[in-house]
C-alpha cells in the first residue's frame, strides 16, 4: 500500500511519513560508518535538544559507540544540523518470560473426555485423540 498517496491530503500522516524516512536515512548513515557486527545491537532514538539519543542494547555495544563518536558526530550532523552532540543509553532488549503452562485436567473432565471419545465412532481420529487427552497425566 502506498501511503504517499493519502499523506498528499493528510497533513499529518504527510508529517509521519517525512520523519519515518529522515529517522530511517539518519539510522541507515549511522550503521554504514559502524561496523556491521555492531548493527544489531543499536538504533537511533530520537533527536533531543540537539542530542542525538542512540540507544544500545548491551553495555559492549555502547562502549564502542562512544569511542567512535568523535568522528560520528560531523557525519551525522551532514544529515541532520540540529545535531550537536550524541549521548548512549543502553536499553536491553526486552526478553519475554517463557508462558508456563498450568492448565490441567481434572478426573470428570478425563471422564467425560472418554466418554465423549466412545460416542465418536464415526470420527476415529477425533475419538483417538479425546482417548489420548482424556489418559494424558498433569
Amino acid at each position: 500500500m502506498n501511503l504517499n498517496h493519502f499523506g498528499r491530503d493528510n497533513t499529518a500522516l504527510r508529517q509521519l511519513l517525512q520523519q519515518t524516512a529522515h529517522w530511517r536515512r539518519l539510522d541507515t548513515a549511522l550503521k554504514q560508518q559502524l561496523p556491521e557486527n555492531l548493527h544489531n545491537h543499536f538504533q537511533a532514538a530520537c533527536i533531543h535538544e540537539s542530542c542525538l539519543v542512540i540507544l544500545a542494547t548491551n553495555s559492549m555495544a555502547a562502549s564502542r559507540l562512544r569511542m567512535m563518536l568523535p568522528t560520528l558526530v560531523p557525519k551525522l550532523q551532514s544529515i541532520d544540523s540540529t545535531i550537536q552532540t550524541v549521548h548512549v543509553r543502553i536499553q536491553p532488549l526486552s526478553v519475554q518470560k517463557p508462558s508456563v503452562k498450568r492448565a490441567h485436567l481434572g478426573e470428570q473432565a478425563r471422564a467425560s473426555l472418554a466418554q465423549s471419545a466412545d460416542r465418536l465412532a464415526h470420527h476415529p481420529e477425533l475419538a483417538a485423540a479425546m482417548r489420548a487427552l482424556s489418559h494424558k497425566k498433569n
